[in-house]
């Protein structure tokens, strides 16, 4: 049944982040050719088009994000907690079900978010290499940054690859911890909107306070840091350094994220009023 609740999900939103994804690399198309016939000497026209293009660029980055988070928070809440709900919970589904769901959506749609912005960046750069004549340097660029990379041992790109698992975690956890404050705002008969956007920012504070908590506790960040900026050896002592840290964070925003799910659930189950 959860394959079904996600193909009902996809099929729900694609339609709004496929728009926006495509609009997005459009103007970053526009506005990046527009940059390659700018000089800086041309028509007064054209320069106000140049600077309208990078002003609707921003502006479509920007809702990029504003609209994936909107989309996550209004899916859960008018699906499960609006009208919506009454049929979603006549579902033979568990609760467990139809928030993971939601969390498995918002997650993809968010990473797809992430990929089409950085492949918006990518765009703009490679229009702008060809506008300065880098492209016939960027093969050798590629070989510098190969002999560079080259100088790092494994651990090094452990590291790297770590860091990015650890900033995964971090995104599944808050899109969890969204979830859960509008479950503890849904408990609230007046201003529920209200009480949720407080809720999500105080669960924020408390789980920062004691992730930074736990972090002094082990004085793995100020082991880190001495590590990397002070006279402590050599790289392969940094990383692991490092690697103690991220690990620490890893576990942190896992732990919170299993929380807010389990009590987004148990609100779900136990404290749902659809009246």
């Amino acid at each position: 049944m959860l394959k079904k609740l996600l193909k009902h999900e996809f099929r729900a939103t694609a339609r709004t982040y496929g728009g926006l994804y495509l609009a997005l690399l459009a103007v970053s198309v526009l506005f990046g050719a527009s940059i390659r016939g700018w000089n800086g000497t041309n028509s007064d026209a054209y320069s106000t088009a140049v600077g309208l293009l990078s002003l609707a660029y921003t502006a479509v980055l920007i809702g990029t994000a504003v609209v994936t988070v909107m989309t996550i928070v209004q899916r859960f809440y008018g699906n499960l907690l609006g009208r919506e709900g009454y049929l979603m919970h006549t579902l033979p589904v568990t609760e467990a079900q139809l928030v993971g769901a939601k969390l498995i959506s918002g997650t993809v749609w968010s990473v797809c978010s992430i990929f089409a912005a950085g492949l918006s960046f990518g765009i703009l750069a490679i229009l702008m290499m060809a506008e300065i004549d880098l492209l016939d340097q960027l093969p050798w660029m590629l070989s510098q940054l190969r002999e560079a990379f080259a100088r790092y041992d494994m651990a090094f790109w452990e590291m790297m690859l770590f860091s990015g698992l650890v900033c995964f975690v971090r995104m599944v956890s808050a899109i969890a911890c969204i979830y859960a404050a509008c479950m503890v705002g849904h408990q609230f008969k007046s201003h529920p909107a209200l009480a949720g956007i407080l809720s999500f920012f105080g669960m924020q504070y408390v789980q920062g306070w004691i992730e930074k908590l736990l972090r002094v506790g082990a004085r793995v960040y100020e082991t880190a840091l001495y590590t990397v900026v002070g006279d402590a050896g050599s790289i392969q002592t940094a990383l692991s350094a490092l690697m103690g840290c991220a690990a620490l964070t890893l576990g942190i925003a896992a732990a919170f994220g299993v929380f807010w799910f389990g009590l987004t659930v148990w609100l779900m189950r136990n404290r749902l009023n659809m009246e």
